[in-house]
């Protein structure tokens, strides 16, 4: 039976098609109040929900707590007489969950990537939330979901809802940003770098002028080159538009062989450490610990990454900032966004109670993000649910939020001191960043370079989406099967002969080499499976 099962699933996944998953979210007008406590709830039985988890190593319980009990299996049982049973918890989640589905023996309601889901669906092992959906869903859920009906198509086959999207935290989230050091810039006057030039021109004054060793960070992964390649108008890692009207991965154009050259050429003129090809991210870090370098490009999270050990260790002031990136013409930058729902709650095929999977979700955001502004709740009420990964620990029963608005509103209280704060997540936001501004406490750092100030990093990401400059990957969802079968080898591939131009080990003429390398071993075939399945 055992392998019966599997032998189905995997073979009814192979013929995933994309028009499965292209139908229209359902309507949403009988949609209801489900946070409210059943009026006899005390007096029912107790309906039990069985549920896989992933181990979370940073979660803190209270004494005598746990994962079927905590303040979230309370506060579930509390309002809605539910009973949260965790069948198993593991740290290595994809491959227990993989083993569940083989054997046909499921939780009532998990997570799965968007591999799992197919294959699910396609097997018919998963309850249809279409009626639960319209029913059940919470006006803020509602806000939530539909922005993002290019997500919600990817959990639908034949018109029919199987999985709540966990969603992201929104575009602004997605684009990068040049950090350099706070005391650095302002000691040479320097407040934006428009173009490449400029940021040549502030990297040379660097070390001419405050004794960095480098001009830049760099480490093996060459993230800080990737999240920097939309500069030169490179898309790396997504796939785009090519010159003909299909699809091509963004690697094998022409943009991405002139941002290697000017890398190249950063290396050999000393702006990047000699030995990045061996450095993971915490030896690159200490370099700017102790003073040697002074930018890189990253993402809007970068403040925590360097703010605190760097205030630690230098003082303060020497903290990073975030910029917008330069463009090497002077042209708009377009950030790459790639697919980002990775995760979607689900029920399996035959659980008799699916709405609770919806009601769930809806009083996790009702605490996390309405409770404080309605009133119902003190952010001291708040903080147990959403501090030491407690709001991480729910398993099937969350979404993330899309921060553009509480970015709107904490940067604007904070800026001009005119309090206004529309969520419970803002509240928490603006008074983090108050305890950096008003007490110093180096706690609230990592959000005030996020949301704090003019230039903050999310600030400026919001601008982006304001200004239409995300450029989102053309595989939006669904990947073709022989993608997933390569994995990572391609990408590895380039990452090697990447390093190799970087380095000078090889000239750039070797781009062509290497792309041509990448279509032979398996980049032609994984191309036209794409273009099969998205129609081109």
């Amino acid at each position: 039976m055992y392998k019966r099962v599997l032998s189905i699933v995997l073979t009814i996944a192979l013929v995933i098609t994309l028009a499965a998953c292209t139908t229209s979210a359902p309507a949403t007008e009988e949609s209801k109040d489900p946070t409210q406590q059943p009026k006899d709830a005390t007096q029912q039985e107790p309906i039990k929900v069985r549920v896989g988890l992933p181990e979370l190593v940073n979660a803190k319980f209270a004494e005598g707590e746990d994962y079927t009990n905590n303040l979230w299996t309370k506060l579930f049982k509390e309002r809605h007489n539910v009973e949260v049973v965790v069948d198993w918890i593991t740290t290595e989640y994809d491959t227990k969950l993989n083993l569940a589905i083989a054997s046909g023996e499921l939780p009532d309601m998990f997570t799965v990537n968007i591999v799992q889901l197919n294959q699910l669906m396609e097997a018919g092992m998963l309850e249809d939330l279409t009626d639960v959906y319209k029913q059940y869903a919470s006006p803020s859920l509602l806000d939530m979901i539909e922005p993002n009906q290019d997500i919600v198509d990817t959990a639908m086959k034949d018109g029919k809802l199987y999985a709540i999207p966990r969603l992201h935290y929104g575009d602004e989230t997605s684009t990068s940003f040049l950090w350099a050091r706070k005391d650095w810039l302002e000691a040479n006057g320097i407040k934006e770098v428009k173009t490449i030039a400029d940021y040549e021109k502030m990297m040379e004054a660097f070390k001419t002028n405050n004794g960095a060793a480098f001009g830049t960070m760099l480490d093996k992964t060459l993230t800080q080159f990737f999240e920097m390649a939309s500069a030169f108008h490179a898309y790396p890692k997504i796939w785009v538009d090519g010159p003909d009207g299909t699809i091509v991965y963004g690697a094998t154009l022409p943009e991405t062989k002139n941002a290697l050259a000017k890398w190249a050429e950063w290396y050999k003129n000393g702006y990047i450490n000699k030995d990045f090809a061996t450095m993971d991210s915490s030896a690159m870090l200490r370099d700017a610990y102790n003073g040697k370098v002074g930018t890189y490009a990253q993402q809007n999270w970068a403040g925590w990454q360097v703010g605190q050990d760097m205030v630690k260790n230098a003082g303060d002031g020497t903290y990073f900032v975030s910029m917008n990136l330069p463009s090497v013409d002077g042209n708009k930058v377009l950030y790459p966004r790639e697919f980002s729902n990775a995760v979607y709650n689900v029920v399996r095929k035959g659980y008799e109670h699916p709405e609770v999977l919806v009601q769930l979700i809806n009083t996790y955001i009702d605490v996390l993000d309405d409770a404080i502004g309605n009133g119902t709740m003190t952010l001291e009420e708040v903080l147990p649910f959403n501090t030491n990964d407690m709001h991480h620990i729910t398993g099937p029963f969350k979404v993330e939020f899309a921060h553009y608005q509480d970015i709107k509103d904490v940067s604007s209280s904070v800026i001009t001191g005119n309090e206004n704060l529309g969520s419970g997540n803002a509240v928490l936001f603006y008074n983090e960043i108050l305890k950096w501004k008003n007490e110093g406490d180096l706690v609230g750092l990592g959000r005030y370079l996020q949301m704090g100030h003019e230039t903050a990093s999310l600030v400026l990401g919001n601008a982006h989406v304001d200004n239409g400059q995300i450029n989102k990957t053309k595989v939006w969802g669904a990947r073709p099967q022989v993608m997933l079968d390569y994995g990572t080898t391609l990408d590895d591939l380039l990452l090697e002969g990447y390093t190799k131009i970087i380095m000078g080990q090889e000239d750039i003429s070797y781009y062509d080499t290497l792309i041509e390398a990448w279509r032979r071993a398996g980049g032609d075939e994984v191309t036209a499976a794409v273009n099969e399945m998205y129609g081109k």
